[in-house]
């Protein structure tokens, strides 16, 4: 997978975890250990991005500790076609979520900005990699909205 892709699908996952009403500490009622754990109602349904991400529309769905980043080319007349899907291994941290792809070290975290169960997402996203850490200091935004279906949001 490449690096660009990496980022992509780093930063659509972070968009997706944004949306929770625990999002003030990011800890899930009762959580068993001190691990950053992602909220409860993230893991419902789909999540939509809000704005295109390299000409592509992106949708993530959070299950069974992974990540599912789909994307999707947008034709004029409303249609559209899923054109990738990429799969992360979601591992908890003390104040975050680390994304991993296969056994290749974490290069990405994510933290729930704010989440309301069924309707918005807003996910922060911090990267391992010098570089990205420099060209993004705080991280990066994204917006998601819910979805029931496997769809995205081709009004972008």
């Amino acid at each position: 997978m490449s690096y660009r892709m990496k980022i992509t699908a780093a930063a659509m996952i972070s968009s997706a975890l944004l949306l929770s009403g625990c999002a003030s500490t990011g800890m899930a009622p009762n959580s068993p250990s001190n691990s950053y754990q992602l909220p409860q109602g993230i893991y419902d349904g789909y999540w939509a991005m809000t704005s295109g991400m390299n000409g592509e529309a992106a949708v993530v769905s959070f299950k069974n500790g992974m990540s599912y980043n789909y994307r999707f080319q947008c034709y004029i007349d409303g249609s559209y076609k899923q054109v990738s899907v990429e799969q992360y291994q979601l591992i908890p941290m003390q104040n975050s979520i680390g994304l991993q792809y296969g056994n290749e070290p974490v290069f990405s975290y994510i933290k729930v900005d704010k989440l309301v169960p069924k309707q918005a997402l807003m996910l922060n996203q911090t990267f391992s990699k010098p570089e990205l850490q420099r060209a993004f200091p705080n991280g990066q935004n994204f917006s998601y909205v819910y979805k029931t279906n496997l769809e995205p949001n081709c009004s972008l």
